[in-house]
């Protein structure tokens, strides 16, 4: 069994075009720690943690789009509030993913050293 989760590493492409003038794009480079995955042999544990971050992130994404539309709409603050709400609840979902895959690794290895 492959272990595809260090493809996610390859966003951190995107932190090239940071280089062209858009140092937004320099905040891509953290998704470099993902490739250290490929080297992961994939048990159920790291399934099991993996879908526990991706359904923290699907719902934090849901969430925060929704929030984010309503109030731009609400207020009309922007003329696409759903776009701006994508973006945003994107954004979040992402870290969200990221900040739990982190932590549970690092739970993860307090409980080896432990033992």
């Amino acid at each position: 069994m492959k272990n595809y989760y260090g493809c996610i590493g390859f966003v951190s492409l995107l932190g090239f075009l940071g280089l062209l003038g858009e140092p937004i794009f320099y905040s891509f480079f953290a998704f470099i720690v993902f490739f250290e995955y490929f080297a992961v042999e994939p048990d159920e544990m790291f399934l099991d943690t993996m879908k526990k971050c991706a359904a923290l992130a699907f719902f934090s994404n849901l969430l925060v789009t929704v929030c984010t539309a309503f109030a731009l709409f609400y207020f009309q603050i922007s003329s696409n509030p759903l776009a701006a709400g994508a973006a945003l609840g994107f954004g979040v979902s992402i870290a969200a993913f990221a900040f739990s895959a982190s932590f549970f690794q690092f739970r993860e290895m307090l409980n080896v050293q432990n033992d």
